[in-house]
């Protein structure tokens, strides 16, 4: 589809032309679409797995995802860490990479953060951070909105000062 595309990568003084061999371009009013058919199967990650509860008793979600960002969710630690063992093996079944630098675990409510189990991507712990972004909007582990109020303050501060 891109077959023609050629970019040029920069790095200081350093430079080289690299052309595309496989992925979707960024900003192709197409890629959305062949990405999402792409990951057309990631909730078999779920399969078997109940997923967090939610306010209505026979609802619970196992995933979120949109684009290209994937939250796994769980009220069972094994049942997370089934889910992120089904994640390596399609990651690599279908030629993906997961950036583990940018993958937390947010338990939420929880009152004893010495105690959490660690969960693994691959052999990589994942860290337990006290806030976390998810498409744009900070989150905390207390579910407390000031702290997403907050950091979209800070934003319409910041652009109001330029």
């Amino acid at each position: 589809m891109y077959y023609t595309d050629e970019y040029t990568l920069l790095d200081g003084d350093k430079q080289a032309s690299v052309q595309t061999e496989f992925g979707v371009k960024q900003g192709c009013p197409l890629s959305p679409l062949l990405f999402s058919i792409y990951l057309n199967d990631v909730d078999s990650l779920a399969e078997g797995v109940q997923g967090v509860l939610t306010g209505i008793p026979i609802v619970a979600v196992p995933e979120l995802l949109f684009a290209d960002d994937l939250s796994l969710l769980s009220n069972v630690h094994d049942q997370l860490q089934t889910m992120l063992n089904r994640l390596r093996v399609y990651a690599h079944r279908e030629s993906l990479t997961v950036n583990t630098n940018k993958s937390e675990v947010m338990c939420f409510n929880s009152r004893s953060d010495n105690r959490l189990s660690p969960l693994y991507y691959d052999s990589t712990q994942l860290s337990y951070p006290n806030t976390f972004k998810y498409l744009g909007m900070v989150r905390d582990k207390n579910i407390n909105l000031t702290t997403a109020a907050d950091a979209a303050l800070r934003h319409f501060m910041a652009a109001l000062s330029e």
